[in-house]
């Protein structure tokens, strides 16, 4: 049942109580006026109509007085009790009004939690703490980025610091070209992850330029040699520059965590791209797309963020991103775009 159904019903059984204690006084009351006579009128020595008037005036006097009084303690009884209930019906909001001021200060742990009918109050409080756990994922999840992201920069740093310390601490065994190499590669490591975490943001946070895109032209001109192509003529609406990135981290995904077979397929038909390959089975499909995650057993290297690249750039073209584990091995990449109008 409702709060506005059970705030009618508590409040018409009140009113009711009300009138009813306000019928039985006025009977009560008009129980204990004397009963009188009325004399005709024609015999005026016995002064009947005076008598009458008299008595019909002290009568009225006292049903006057005994209504207000009884109106003045129903209305005091009724403002008491309207303020017990209310508290008792509203009490939940107090809950709802503390965990959400514990959030504003960045508590998002805390949940309202509230038991009891299945009404609007507790409607409202389910939705509050499955927002909070939504804000407290988030949260999570972009402290583990910063400190992954953290990680992947310095680890370049840190090796080309090692290697600066040896050369200086045994400068015989080094010559200029060597060591020019290794820095190249730890400084081209951190030009990569950089250069991923800004193509991350853009696909996050830039706003779209959407425009009619010949996807089917992307897809063919971002595909090496020796991948299977299955393509139909398909424009979809969005931005370009984001979609051939995301076209070319499926793609180099997909390349890249292979195994002895070798077997990459791509299709694109009725605004879907789907890219397969063979690989080592994936155990959690879910967690690749998450920022600088690597499955166990799949080839080292890269950044990790390609695919997290990927789902960003998908959300923002609100496209259908999912992937499936082959049960032989490999994965399965699905894009359903929208139609371009």
């Amino acid at each position: 049942m409702t709060v506005r159904a059970r705030l009618t019903l508590v409040n018409g059984a009140f009113l009711s109580l009300s009138s009813g204690a306000l019928l039985v006084l006025v009977y009560l009351v008009v129980r204990l006026v004397p009963p009188f006579e009325v004399f005709p009128v024609d015999k005026p020595e016995l002064g009947g109509a005076q008598a009458v008037a008299l008595s019909r005036s002290n009568f009225l006097d006292v049903l006057l007085w005994a209504c207000i009084g009884g109106f003045v303690v129903v209305s005091a009884f009724g403002m008491v009790a309207a303020w017990i209930i209310a508290g008792r019906v509203l009490r939940p909001l107090d809950r709802i009004t503390a965990t959400a001021n514990a959030a504003s200060t960045g508590t998002l742990h805390e949940r309202i939690a509230l038991t009891g009918p299945d009404d609007e109050l507790k409607r409202l409080a389910d939705t509050l703490d499955s927002m909070l756990a939504r804000l407290d994922a988030e949260f999570q999840a972009h402290r583990r980025f910063a400190a992954n992201a953290a990680h992947e920069l310095r680890t370049p740093l840190a090796a080309s610091r090692t290697v600066l310390q040896v050369a200086r601490a045994n400068p015989a065994a080094y010559d200029v070209a060597t060591l020019a190499a290794q820095l190249l590669v730890a400084n081209q490591r951190s030009i990569d992850t950089t250069e991923a975490l800004l193509a991350l943001a853009d696909a996050t946070h830039a706003p779209l330029a959407p425009e009619v895109v010949d996807l089917t032209a992307i897809v063919a001109e971002e595909t090496p040699d020796g991948v299977g192509l299955h393509l139909e003529p398909t424009s979809v609406d969005g931005d370009p520059v984001l979609l051939r990135r995301l076209v070319a981290n499926l793609v180099d995904n997909a390349v890249r965590h292979n195994d002895a077979r070798r077997r990459v397929e791509i299709a694109l038909h009725d605004e879907t791209l789907r890219i397969t390959n063979t690989g080592p089975v994936v155990s959690d499909v879910e967690r690749l797309f998450e920022p600088f995650y690597r499955e166990a057993g799949r080839v080292r290297g890269g950044h990790g963020l390609g695919l997290a690249i990927v789902r960003a750039v998908a959300d923002a073209h609100r496209a259908a991103l999912s992937a499936t584990a082959n049960p032989t091995g490999g994965l399965a990449v699905t894009v359903a775009f929208r139609r371009a109008p």
